[in-house]
């Protein structure tokens, strides 16, 4: 596994990194004000800006010294409502990985252990320069 920084945009969401390697990855990140919408539920947009991390996360964990990745297709499910308050946890496995791209499954559950999302994206192998 290549060296690896958290991002600034990560510690701003304020995610917890639990584990990170190229066959699973999972963090835990506490829904606060700012991350929720009207409703006091975490909004979808800071759904999806997790999925992201942890499939980036992920991803990036299995590429060699050269190579980078980009997300270039993401679709998320939203299941059940996250409350304020409340601390949900991710994990990201790979569906496929392949030479040019590598497709996860991010799952993001509750505190209570429902499933609140799951997102699946596309993340693609770029030469890094």
């Amino acid at each position: 596994m290549k060296a690896w920084n958290e991002s600034p945009f990560l510690k701003l969401m304020g995610v917890t990194v639990i584990r990170r390697a190229a066959e699973r990855s999972e963090a835990s990140l506490v829904n606060r004000d700012d991350l929720c919408n009207r409703r006091d539920v975490m909004h979808g947009g800071a759904i999806m800006a997790l999925a992201d991390i942890m499939g980036g996360m992920t991803a990036s964990a299995s590429l060699t010294p050269g190579q980078a990745t980009a997300t270039i297709e993401s679709k998320t499910n939203f299941l059940a409502p996250i409350p304020k308050g409340d601390t949900v946890h991710a994990v990201c496995t790979p569906i496929h990985s392949g030479r040019t791209t590598i497709v996860l499954q991010t799952n993001i559950a509750r505190g209570d252990g429902r499933l609140a999302a799951m997102v699946i994206q596309t993340q693609i192998v770029l030469p890094k320069g």
